[in-house]
């Protein structure tokens, strides 16, 4: 197992070397500045398995290179480990959004690093099995169906699916936090995939996904999509959001970057923006089983509107 550490400071480069070599973790590369392991990173013939980045560097800092690493096309799902002397709420919020998988804290302790190291390891070899096994994106969806509430994974970098949101907020350390919890519905996805097709409809999804990310930029947010046409979002931080200028902005976005022939409709779906709740303050869990909750109820009201939208499938086909 291939492993690049960068930290500015010499002990925990020993540390590091000491506890990894103790444990057979395999081979280990130190750097001091994120620069040097973007260096490393352009020469390196045999790709890395796993990284530990300190948050605090001097230059580009931890979070800046973690993006740059998830930005990275063989780099999108590497285990990121962050190391760090802080437990400040905001800063692991940043660094999760970054693409970090998880994290350990100053000062380090041999065996929990140990096994964080061999749960990366475990989590590696998983992903370069999945690798093996499944065609690409493109030739996956030309040949699978996809079901409207599914909740399908979009190449979006930093979009996840709704699992992997909640698991982001039950691994947030505990404590209160202050978060705007947002539903994000496109209307009309239902008619695209009827007639469009998987493609069509995966394309409209992602289209959404990156004119949300557009609108939300300067924030700290996580999202998530859930399937029948709805994004969910966790805004960071104690502002309280205009979600009306976020719907403007985000609808925007979406018509100005509308590409008629990609996205395989002659215009963009129509994005709704609305508060889950007003609270703003919220534990991992208890956000995370906002969001539950909040699906439970959107599907009971979704399915009556879904028996409408078929009646009005069925009658435009018999029409024609």
């Amino acid at each position: 197992m291939r492993i690049l550490a960068v930290d500015d400071d010499p002990i925990i480069l020993d540390l590091l070397k000491g506890s990894l070599n103790k444990d057979n973790s395999g081979d280990l590369i130190c750097c001091e500045t994120a620069e040097d392991a973007l260096v490393v990173l352009e020469n390196q013939t045999t790709p890395i398995d796993c990284f530990l980045l300190d948050i605090m560097l001097p230059g580009i800092d931890g979070i800046e290179l973690c993006a740059q690493i998830r930005a990275m096309k063989y780099y999108r799902t590497t285990p990121i480990i962050m190391i760090t002397a802080s437990r400040e709420a905001d800063l692991m919020g940043r660094a999760f959004h970054a693409g970090a998988t998880d994290f350990v804290s100053k000062p380090l302790d041999g065996i929990e690093l140990g096994a964080r190291i061999n749960s990366a390891g475990m989590l590696n070899d998983s992903l370069h099995r999945e690798r093996h096994a499944q065609h690409t994106l493109a030739e996956l969806t030309e040949k699978t169906k996809i079901r409207f509430d599914q909740a399908v994974t979009l190449d979006t970098g930093g979009v996840t699916d709704l699992l992997a949101l909640e698991n982001e907020l039950l691994r947030m350390p505990a404590g209160v936090y202050a978060m705007n919890l947002v539903a994000i519905d496109v209307m009309g996805l239902r008619g695209v995939l009827r007639a469009a097709g998987s493609p069509a409809f995966r394309q409209n999804l992602e289209q959404v996904a990156e004119a949300a990310k557009e609108a939300l930029d300067g924030r700290v947010w996580k999202m998530g999509y859930a399937g029948s046409g709805r994004f969910l979002a966790v805004v960071m931080g104690r502002a309280r959001l205009n979600h009306a200028d976020l719907q403007d902005h985000m609808n925007e976005a979406l018509t100005n970057g509308w590409n008629i022939e990609a996205n395989g409709t002659p215009m963009p779906p129509e994005i709704q923006v609305a508060p889950m709740t007003d609270k703003r303050l919220w534990t991992g869990l208890s956000a995370s089983d906002m969001l539950r909750e909040h699906l439970q109820n959107k599907d009971m009201m979704q399915e009556l509107a879904a028996d409408r939208e078929n009646e009005l499938f069925e009658q435009l086909e018999d029409a024609a």
